[in-house]
């Protein structure tokens, strides 16, 4: 069991995704914000883990930007002993096809040279030059259950006091790809673009349990659900599901909402906002399951109100 506070939380989706490289729906100020120096080894999953980290979006992820203004990429004030979890099922492998592609069609093979800005982790390493976080930094990839595990790696780091403050990025943003590799397991699950972006803090806010498992037989239900179970063991959504998601806000029904997309940023921040919202003793509850019969499964549980250090869902 894990003590932790939570930070604000943002999500940023540029979906959604049509099988193409092109998302139009990037934030407007995206290069105001991240500047563009490295851009030819970044694609959209890298330049949106930067916007978030530094500072852009607000509620709806299309914010009122930060710093990187004119093109350069500025160097942190300051170093921090931050960690960086990034849990993604593609990354910015977007950039390495990308690159691939480019080789076909003029008919050469890839020189060495293309590859150390365009590493299937280099998203990882951007984010943390950006900010001159010190702390450990990893990309997390687990299928389904990438929220799960990402969220488990970032809460171990805190507890084992190698930092005060982790920076948790969670989500997708589809190459072509990656779509259809998608397809290959979970055939009618959407590929919807987005990221979340969730500060944890050490402290006393919640506390997180974490189970493992897998069931003999493949799972056919929903990828991810939420659910918020009361104080006194009564259990009740309180939370907005997406797109291919059900129940509503408030409802009393007992069914917990389900996420039907492949991204998990969408069960993700559902999850995290609900966490927020909860009363002291109540528990919001994370699962997911893999079409192979493998499941996880997160519960977090208020301890005590808010308090400074916690801030707001952006």
């Amino acid at each position: 069991m894990f003590e932790f506070t939570l930070g604000p939380v943002a999500l940023c989706a540029p979906g959604p995704a049509d099988g193409t490289d092109e998302h139009e729906g990037l934030p407007p100020d995206l290069h105001e914000v991240i500047g563009t120096a490295g851009d030819k080894f970044r694609d959209a999953f890298t330049r949106v883990c930067l916007y978030l980290v530094l500072g852009g979006g607000g509620s709806d992820g299309h914010g009122d930007g930060g710093s990187g203004a004119g093109g350069a990429a500025a160097e942190p004030e300051e170093r921090t002993d931050d960690t960086i979890v990034i849990g993604t099922e593609y990354g910015n492998t977007a950039a390495l096809a990308g690159l691939q592609r480019a080789a076909a069609e003029k008919g050469r093979l890839l020189s060495a040279q293309y590859f150390p800005n365009a590493t299937s982790s280099s998203a990882s390493a951007f984010v943390n030059i950006r900010t001159g976080a010190t702390g450990r930094s990893m990309t997390i990839n687990a299928g389904v259950l990438t929220p799960v595990v990402a969220l488990w790696q970032a809460l171990s780091t805190l507890d084992q006091g190698r930092s005060d403050v982790g920076r948790l990025l969670i989500g997708d943003v589809y190459a072509p790809e990656a779509v259809a590799d998608a397809a290959l397991d979970a055939p009618e699950a959407p590929c919807r673009d987005g990221i979340t972006h969730a500060f944890l803090h050490r402290g006393a806010e919640f506390t997180a349990e974490f189970a493992f498992g897998a069931a003999d037989e493949p799972d056919k239900g929903a990828l991810r659900t939420v659910r918020r179970i009361a104080a006194t063991g009564t259990e009740d959504t309180g939370s907005t599901g997406s797109t291919g998601s059900t129940g509503s806000a408030g409802s009393t029904d007992t069914a917990p909402v389900a996420f039907a997309e492949r991204n998990s940023a969408f069960a993700t921040r559902a999850f995290l906002d609900l966490a927020r919202s909860l009363a002291h003793g109540e528990r919001a509850v994370l699962e997911c399951r893999a079409p192979d019969g493998r499941h996880a499964t997160v519960t977090v549980t208020r301890q005590q109100q808010a308090n400074s250090t916690s801030g707001r869902s952006l």
